[in-house]
C-alpha cells in the first residue's frame, strides 16, 4: 500500500513540474512606436518653433514592458517609455529646445487568441508622463518666456489589437492602439 501510494504522490509531482514546464507566467518585452500621444503634444510646441524659424525632430516612444499572466487569458503589469523632440535653429544650428517624456503605466492584457506560434490581444495602461523641457540659453536670453520646466500629467494607451508571432517563449509583435505607445508599434518579448 505505501508502494502505490509514494508511485502516486510521485506521478503527480512529475505531472505538476511538466505543466509548470510548460506554463511561462512572466513575459518582458521592448517597442518602438510612432504617432505617440507625446509626439502629438510636441507638434503644437513645434509650431510655435518653426514660425520662430527651427526645425523639429521627434523619437520614440523606445519602451519596455513587463506581464505575469495571471491566467492563461489575463496578464497585469507595467510599461516604461521614453519620447523626445528636439528643435534646431536652422540660422546657428545649436539646439533651441528639447523635450523628455517618461512614462509609467500600470497595465492590464487581455489575450483572446492563443495559438502555440501566433496570438492576439488588447491591453490596457493608464499612469503618470512626466515633461521634461529644456531651453538653450540663447534662446532664453532672447525669449523672456522662454524656460526649463517640468511637468506631470496623466497619460494612457489602448491597444485595440495587438498579433504576435514566433515560438512560445520569444515571440515578435506589432499593435494597432491609440495612447502614448503609438498608433502603430512593434516589438521583441520573452516568455518564461
Amino acid at each position: 500500500m505505501k508502494k502505490i501510494l509514494v508511485m502516486a504522490v510521485a506521478a503527480m509531482m512529475a505531472a505538476t513540474s511538466a505543466n509548470a514546464q510548460d506554463e511561462q507566467r512572466h513575459e518582458v518585452g521592448v517597442f518602438y512606436g510612432i504617432q505617440s500621444a507625446s509626439n502629438i503634444l510636441s507638434v503644437y510646441s513645434s509650431m510655435i518653433s518653426a514660425s520662430a524659424g527651427d526645425r523639429s525632430a521627434w523619437w520614440g516612444p523606445v519602451g519596455a514592458e513587463y506581464y505575469y499572466h495571471i491566467t492563461p487569458v489575463m496578464a497585469v503589469g507595467g510599461i516604461f517609455e521614453l519620447a523626445g523632440c528636439k528643435a534646431v535653429d536652422e540660422k546657428t544650428g545649436s539646439k533651441d529646445l528639447r523635450e523628455t517624456f517618461i512614462t509609467v503605466m500600470p497595465s492590464v492584457k487581455f489575450n483572446w487568441l492563443r495559438k502555440k506560434h501566433f496570438g492576439m490581444y488588447s491591453s490596457l495602461s493608464a499612469g503618470l508622463m512626466i515633461l521634461s523641457v529644456s531651453c538653450d540659453e540663447n534662446l532664453k536670453a532672447s525669449d523672456p518666456k522662454a524656460k526649463d520646466e517640468t511637468l506631470a500629467s496623466f497619460m494612457f494607451h489602448a491597444t485595440a489589437l495587438g498579433m504576435e508571432f514566433g515560438s512560445p517563449v520569444f515571440r515578435g509583435f506589432i499593435e494597432a492602439g491609440l495612447g502614448e505607445k503609438g498608433i502603430l508599434c512593434a516589438g521583441l518579448r520573452y516568455k518564461f
